[in-house]
């Protein structure tokens, strides 16, 4: 804390500072120091955590607004970060856009998966993600014909 004290725009100090009250289950201590991280341009890897740390912190004291903006920010810049997706998926559900938090998912089984069942499906898994009410078989192909 002293260190924040002392040198309150060091994004690196911000964010440790904010690990450590997270870490204590103190998500609404952490935030402002996750924003002060970002604010004073925290860089590289430390980067991507503060976004799902920070709107994972958001999330868990229920803002979701908060959360879903944070973590779309973090998409923006990490496209390739599955956690900010997860979480951010995670936060959609909370804001009862359900459809919208599945197809994040399924997007991102399918192209993140190493396990060999997902593998084989990855193709109906990407259609459904897209098309989440549609069907990929055309009626009475599997003998069900009335």
């Amino acid at each position: 804390m002293k260190l924040v004290e002392t040198s309150p725009d060091h994004a690196e100090t911000n964010f440790y500072c904010a690990v450590s009250h997270d870490a204590l289950g103190m998500e609404r201590e952490a935030i402002p120091y996750y924003e002060n991280a970002l604010s004073n341009d925290i860089d590289g890897e430390l980067r991507e955590k503060t976004y799902v740390q920070l709107g994972s912190s958001f999330r868990c004291i229920g803002d979701y607004s908060h959360a879903k903006t944070t973590l779309e920010k973090g998409v923006e810049e990490f496209p390739d970060n599955s956690a900010i997706k997860a979480f951010l998926a995670l936060t959609l559900h909370n804001l009862n856009e359900d459809e919208n938090a599945l197809t994040m998912l399924l997007n991102l089984l399918s192209t993140s998966s190493s396990d060999p069942w997902i593998t084989k499906y990855k193709t109906a898994l990407e259609f459904y993600s897209d098309n989440l009410e549609k069907n990929m078989v055309k009626a009475g192909e599997y003998g069900d014909e009335q």
